[in-house]
């Protein structure tokens, strides 16, 4: 997890010990009439001002000025302790304003072994559930999940050029029918170079310019590139979008899926920043739930709760978010880096109809990722 910086406290005030200032004075004045006697000039009369100026006037006007100072100093003291203490907290307050930044989204188009369509996501987010995507197995045996709008039969690298040609012409559809014109500005994408170069083609082939400055992202852990990347320009479209499919394996069922995200300031539904559980380094699921719970403005748990598999809903269930019903691993497999954006993209289609939902996910071996997604109307904006 990302925690909020800690500084140092302010060094410890030791204050003037009062008690011993009285206890000097009779002392200061006591050893400063007998240096005054003692120097006094012989026959020199002692009932003057002149003599007690110096005996005793003198030594209390010393005296004041040292107390006074001993004040200054406490309370420069006490004045820089509440200074270096309000700028801890302007810098704390600014450390979560930053880390509370969302990320608005329009619209989501998912490509996976369920299907195609919203409504065939929408319903993983209630039951009654779909029926189980059909697995195949691979010659090694090992099970697998394919999306079923993607049917080539070459390699690897056609088959991930498929999808995102695929999924680049549902975006198409998208803008095609909100008669979109705002430009997009920032693109962030998820994938190898080919699948880049596959889904680029067909937006650019209908006129859709995509920018040369291409987000990459290796992993969901970089979502806050992409919050980051948000343009302020009100007329201007962030695309984040990839691809991604897992090696097939004994221990899951490896899937392949692809998604899509419009972003803009026209959004209904607000994506936090993701949050990385590491139970290893001490981290507790109640420190991430709250640590979220503040980014979204959440004031209990989340309407809805999804997880993308067993280990990751155990690992959270600690805090009280639940995803006990919605572990959905049955329904799209593993897909390698490209699984928690799967998450994070039906959470947001539960924002979009009015409902906060948090989702996890395994990360890697021994770290989870978490976040959460509301509707806008959550927080004042």
């Amino acid at each position: 997890m990302i925690f909020p910086p800690r500084y140092p406290e302010y060094a410890e005030l030791h204050p003037a010990r009062w008690r011993r200032w009285w206890i000097a004075l009779p002392v200061i004045l006591f050893l400063a009439a007998m240096a005054t006697m003692l120097l006094w000039p012989e026959g020199k009369p002692t009932r003057t001002l002149s003599f007690w100026f110096w005996s005793l006037v003198c030594p209390l006007i010393v005296w004041l000025v040292a107390v006074a100072l001993r004040w200054l100093v406490w309370l420069q003291s006490v004045s820089n302790r509440e200074t270096h203490r309000e700028e801890i907290a302007s810098s704390v307050r600014a450390w979560w304003r930053h880390r509370s930044r969302m990320l608005p989204v329009e619209a989501v188009m998912l490509v996976t072994p369920v299907g195609d369509k919203e409504a065939d996501h929408q319903a993983l987010l209630s039951p009654p559930f779909p029926v189980v995507p059909v697995t195949v197995d691979d010659p090694q045996g090992n099970v697998l999940l394919h999306c079923p709008k993607v049917l080539g039969l070459g390699g690897r690298e056609s088959r991930a050029n498929l999808l995102a040609r695929y999924l680049a012409r549902l975006v198409l559809t998208r803008l095609r029918e909100s008669s979109e014109t705002r430009p997009v500005q920032v693109f962030c994408w998820l994938g190898d170079e080919q699948s880049l170069s596959a889904f680029s083609l067909v937006l650019e082939s209908d006129g859709i310019r995509l920018p040369e400055d291409v987000v990459q992202l290796q992993s969901a852990a970089e979502l806050d590139k992409v919050i980051d990347a948000m343009p302020d320009d009100d007329q201007a479209l962030l695309l984040c979008a990839g691809f991604g499919e897992a090696k097939p394996s004994a221990e899951y069922t490896a899937s392949e899926a692809g998604f899509a995200w419009l972003c803009g300031h026209q959004a209904e539904a607000l994506m936090t920043r993701s949050e990385i559980l590491q139970p290893d380094a001490g981290e507790t699921a109640a420190q991430l739930t709250e640590q979220l719970s503040r980014y979204a403005g959440l004031r209990g748990v989340p309407e809805g709760m999804l997880a993308a598999d067993s280990s990751s809903m155990d690992a959270l269930l600690p805090s009280g978010w639940s995803a006990v019903d919605y572990v959905l691993m049955p329904w799209l497999g593993h897909a390698g880096p490209v699984t928690p954006f799967v998450m994070q993209s039906l959470a947001a289609l539960s924002a979009l109809q009015g409902q906060s939902c948090g989702w996890t996910a395994t990360l890697m071996e021994s770290q989870f990722i978490t976040g959460v997604c509301v509707p806008r109307g959550n927080l004042p904006h």
